[in-house]
């Protein structure tokens, strides 16, 4: 933090004898640099741990669990055979770019796509006497998931870094749901293939303002408390 705080003071003493020409050249491209490395690096660790995590790909040829959690009371014993989920780590940066005069960082970032499929799911449990079954196939994809949008943020010498306004947009181009679902025997494929396809994407798009209104307060708030504790615990911050 004391880092940044040096350069900001050092650039703002000397910006009136610079020529305009080398303060845009020089300051600003350096200092966008500075920020959409550090954020593209970030994205890239976060891929990276997905992937060391065994999250994409996914694949399980064969799993079975049995347990109880209340002996005579609570049993469960569930399979998965041939499952497979790909797309988490393909995070695709579409625009990502800083200005430095405006402190505002504008974004665009997606997953193109995650894929789902599953061989065969079931789960058996036995809840106080009561036996509850319900079993799982086919596949589901989901096009696009994208969020996009601009921050606005405000710098001072003592008060540190912090976001002045966020405004985001989450949509999602299409879900192609294509599931086989029965529970206690009775076949709900068509109600959830029906969810999926069609109410979910009806949902964000009627209420998509208000969607994009509380991620974007979300995002300025969870922001804000971490650019808080960075300062507190003397961190050196770049952007948000």
């Amino acid at each position: 933090m004391k880092v940044f705080v040096f350069a900001f003071l050092l650039v703002t003493a000397g910006v009136n004898a610079l020529p305009q020409q080398y303060f845009e050249d020089e300051y600003s491209s350096r200092d966008e640099r500075i920020v959409t490395g550090n954020i593209r690096r970030a994205i890239e660790e976060l891929a990276k741990s997905i992937k060391e995590a065994g999250l994409d790909p996914l694949d399980i040829d064969k799993f079975e669990f049995e347990g109880s959690f209340a002996p005579d009371f609570v049993t469960v014993k569930t399979y998965i055979e041939s499952l497979e989920f790909t797309g988490l780590s393909n995070i695709a940066i579409n625009r990502l770019d800083y200005g430095a005069l405006t402190n505002r960082l504008r974004f665009d970032i997606s997953l193109p796509l995650l894929s789902l499929s599953v061989g065969e799911a079931g789960v058996n449990a036995n809840i106080f006497g009561t036996l509850f079954t319900g079993q799982l196939s086919g596949s589901l994809k989901i096009t696009q998931i994208r969020l996009a949008g601009e921050i606005r943020v405000n710098i001072g010498i003592i008060s540190g870094i912090s976001l002045r306004s966020v405004d985001a947009n989450f949509r999602v181009q299409r879900i192609e749901s294509n599931l086989a679902m029965k529970f206690q025997d009775e076949d709900y494929s068509e109600l959830v293939d029906s969810i999926l396809n069609e109410t979910i994407p009806q949902i964000l798009e009627i209420y998509k303002d208000e969607i994009d209104k509380n991620l974007s307060e979300i995002i300025k708030e969870v922001g804000n408390q971490l650019l808080g504790k960075s300062v507190t615990t003397g961190d050196q911050v770049l952007i948000a």
